[in-house]
């Protein structure tokens, strides 16, 4: 598995052998008119926004207003076309799956790091369980992979390990723990690569709080062994196991949104598709051949080892000439969420440094235009939050007539002025709502595709449990929202002022943070929000943006509710409850199951000086291939 160049092209021969000539012409005629349609409508607002401030003679404040809208509002509308295919295509719900003619032998990994054993290894079980009842070709093993540094922690993995050997003796479960965790994660899959992975035809990546039904995984392997140019297969995970608000506030909204999104990216993707780093199933020669990680130049937070490697991996494998496809339509595929606001911060202040480190990825020799476009996607997944700050402080400083501007029609003729001539609405308004309209679009859409689709309604508890789900969804998201663009722009200054963020274990499950903590860890929302306010009350600060300054004067009471259980009224009444709520997915049930037969009666101790090599687990790993 040699590390790629990021100066020079690579193709690997064998994908160029399974690549057959194929008709893109309507794929590319698709996707030109995604990138044309979002251009449009982004050049459209931005030429509204310096009509609106002509009156006078448009200044350089209103000049970078107007350009941080137009950056931040492509990416805003180019999602409302995605969802508009999305939408379009809600009734593709079958799946067909092939019947190849040659088997495949498939390795299943897990790595972890300080994570619950009890549950990797629960997880595992019932996998290879609910495999073995499938009518399946193929050949499946099982690895638990861990980087895990704690000596007490790593003897309880052992001591899992053993536990579910005895549960179920003759299964193709292994575990090994490395001593030097070089990589991080990606380093985990990287040696078991190089060590085990000329054995196995494709591997199945998960994370330690993920688990797929093993119909799921046969199908995934039914689509790799028949069709040999893809590299990698990638499913749309659904949320599970949410005790708290924030939680199932997550969970609907991903169930809710999240496939409509997803077919629609799916429509125009096809095989230059992205990888999310987890529940997905990957050619191993191609993936050895193509995806090799070199350390990024430099030091600090830009260098070193690529954190967030999934989406270079995806695109280093389409550079090569193997396709990375999205399937949208294959349920039974599920992850967890962080159960707090204050994890979801966490684990986004990781993420940030490692899509900003993007940056140095994104002009890379031979990528295709679709992996560039995925990775500065999720660089603006975080850059836009500084934007959108950086936007509303402007835009304290400006004032725009909006009477005088309705009658300003000279060499700056808009449609806007045409369309509020004649009426109370000023254009300024109206371009408001036309990005409000926008903004909302994913979850419009997303709604009514669930509540229109075909015998969906029982599965979310019938449409006014979802309607009134939706805007409770809409309201709670629309506060937490200004925090998240507060926590994000902290993130970001961070990752520039080089501060490393670390690896550090994600919590599972919710912990009762102190108020007072709650209160310091969004210290700078509620100053910011209370500085607002004031401006409000002094009749300074236009009144529009009371719903950001809600959010942000009330980040600590609303992040501790969130971090609740949902109350007897949303039980009661079924309020945010996703299918998978309604319904537990078996899966889920055989691990939970596993997982209090597994459950140690007393904990294994080991010295905490206990060297990582040393640990006694004989006949954990197979020889090598």
């Amino acid at each position: 598995m040699p590390a790629q160049c990021f100066d020079v092209p690579f193709t690997d021969p064998a994908a160029a052998a399974q690549n057959q000539a194929e008709n893109r012409g309507l794929l590319s005629l698709r996707r030109a008119a995604v990138f044309f349609i979002a251009t449009l409508t982004t050049l459209w607002l931005l030429y509204e926004t310096l009509a609106a401030f002509s009156v006078g003679g448009v200044t350089p404040s209103e000049i970078g207003i107007a350009c941080l809208f137009a950056a931040n509002f492509f990416w805003i509308s180019l999602s409302g076309v995605n969802v508009i295919l999305g939408f379009l295509r809600r009734n593709h719900d079958t799946f067909a799956s092939p019947r190849p003619a040659n088997p495949m032998k498939v390795a299943l990994l897990v790595p972890a790091y300080n994570e619950d054993p009890g549950r990797v290894f629960a997880n595992a079980t019932a996998m290879l369980k609910s495999l073995n009842e499938t009518d399946s070709m193929h050949a499946y093993s099982f690895f638990v992979l861990s980087d895990t540094r704690d000596g007490i922690a790593a003897a309880d993995e052992v001591a899992m390990f053993e536990r579910a050997k005895q549960l179920m003796p003759d299964a193709p479960l292994f575990y090994r723990r490395r001593a030097d965790n070089a990589g991080r994660k990606a380093g985990n899959i990287e040696e078991w690569v190089r060590r085990w992975g000329g054995a196995y035809d494709a591997m199945v990546v998960l994370d330690a709080d993920s688990v797929m039904e093993g119909g799921t995984i046969r199908r995934l392997t039914d689509e790799m062994a028949s069709d040999p140019a893809v590299g990698l297969f990638q499913t749309v995970p659904r949320l599970i196991k949410t005790n708290t608000l924030f939680g199932r506030l997550q969970q609907f909204a991903t169930a809710a949104y999240g496939q409509t999104l997803a077919r629609g990216f799916a429509s125009w993707f096809s095989g230059e598709s992205n990888y999310w780093g987890h529940n997905a199933i990957i050619r191993t020669r191609a993936f050895a051949a193509s995806a090799g990680l070199p350390n990024l130049k430099g030091t600090g937070p830009f260098g070193g080892v690529v954190m967030s490697h999934d989406f270079v991996e995806a695109a280093l494998l389409r550079r090569a000439g193997w396709k990375v496809r999205l399937m949208t339509e294959l349920g039974g595929s599920y992850e967890e969420t962080p159960p707090t606001l204050i994890d979801h911060v966490v684990r986004d202040q990781r993420w940030c440094q490692g899509n900003l480190q993007h940056v140095g990825v994104v002009a890379a020799a031979g990528l295709h235009p679709l992996s560039r476009f995925h990775l500065l996607h999720g660089i603006m997944a975080y850059m836009a939050a500084p934007m959108w700050l950086m936007f509303i402080c402007l835009g304290l400083f400006t004032t725009v007539d909006p009477m005088a501007s309705i009658f300003a029609v000279d060499h700056w003729q808009s449609v806007s002025r045409s369309l509020t001539i004649n009426s109370d609405v000023t254009p300024m308004q109206l371009i408001f709502a036309v990005t409000i309209g926008v903004l909302f679009l994913p979850k419009v859409l997303g709604f009514l595709s669930q509540i229109l689709r075909r015998g969906s309604a029982q599965a979310w508890g019938g449409n006014l449990r979802t309607a009134s789900s939706f805007i409770i969804e809409v309201l709670l998201s629309a506060a937490v929202a200004p925090v998240l663009m507060v926590q994000q722009t902290l993130a970001v200054v961070k990752t520039l002022a080089g501060r490393e963020q670390g690896w550090n274990a994600q919590r599972r499950s919710a912990a009762r943070d102190d108020f007072g903590d709650l209160l310091r860890c969004h210290a700078v929302e509620t100053i910011l929000g209370l500085g607002l306010l004031y401006g409000i009350a002094a009749g300074v600060i236009t009144l529009w943006l009371i719903p950001v300054v809600t959010g942000l004067v009330l980040a600590a009471p609303l992040s501790s509710l969130l971090a609740k259980r949902p109350g007897a009224l949303f039980d009661r009444f079924g309020l945010l409850v996703a299918p998978e709520q309604f319904t537990t997915p078996p899966i889920v049930m055989l691990a939970d199951q596993y997982h209090r037969q597994l459950s140690p009666s007393e904990a294994v101790v080991l010295p905490e000086d206990e060297d990582a090599s040393a640990l006694p687990v004989p006949g954990t790993v197979p020889s090598s291939a």
